[in-house]
């Protein structure tokens, strides 16, 4: 829970507004090697490998961690390249490090990993409200220069098509 606790302190304080992903990686990583130690605690004297009861939440765990990593090397790629990290990037990339922790909490305990869950929907809905300007104005910049790139490339190909036109006729 401290976890979620560091998350309600980044959205009250707007600590979220520079890319810290350094700081995400230092969350992520160590409440993931705490919740694997209370797993490893917890599971000690089972007949069955928690990888064999528990697939699901595994597979689960995998996935976002993935999706975590992800979104750290494009923060990475953002902050080494200099145009800088959105807000909102930070933001998700933050809260995928904590919904990474949900499926070993469940594994845990149950119930827990439901309250986890819960209260992480919340505040990523809590999150997704405050940056939807945000989030809005970057969609809205990337639709432009898509559109902008396919009028290029259209416009690209229809000179090369009147090019070869034209050296046909002659």
């Amino acid at each position: 829970m401290p976890a979620f606790v560091s998350l309600v302190l980044l959205s009250k304080r707007r600590l979220y507004n520079k890319c810290c992903i350094h700081q995400n990686i230092g969350i992520a990583s160590t409440g993931i090697s705490v919740l694997v130690s209370l797993l490893q605690l917890r599971f000690q004297s089972a007949k069955q490998p928690p990888f064999e009861t528990h697939r699901l939440h595994f597979i689960a765990f995998f996935i976002v961690i993935l999706i975590f990593a992800v979104l750290l090397r494009i923060g990475i790629k953002l902050e080494a390249t200099g145009s800088g990290c959105p807000a909102i990037l930070s933001t998700v990339c933050l809260s995928i490090g904590y919904l990474s922790l949900i499926p070993l909490l469940w594994i845990i305990e149950p119930f827990i990993g439901w309250t986890a869950l819960i209260v992480w929907f919340f505040f990523f809905v809590k999150c997704g409200c405050e940056s939807y300007e945000e989030l809005r104005d970057s969609i809205v910049a990337a639709v432009g220069r898509a559109t902008s790139f396919l009028k290029a490339l259209f416009n690209r190909s229809r000179n090369q098509n009147e090019e070869a036109n034209i050296s046909t006729n002659v």
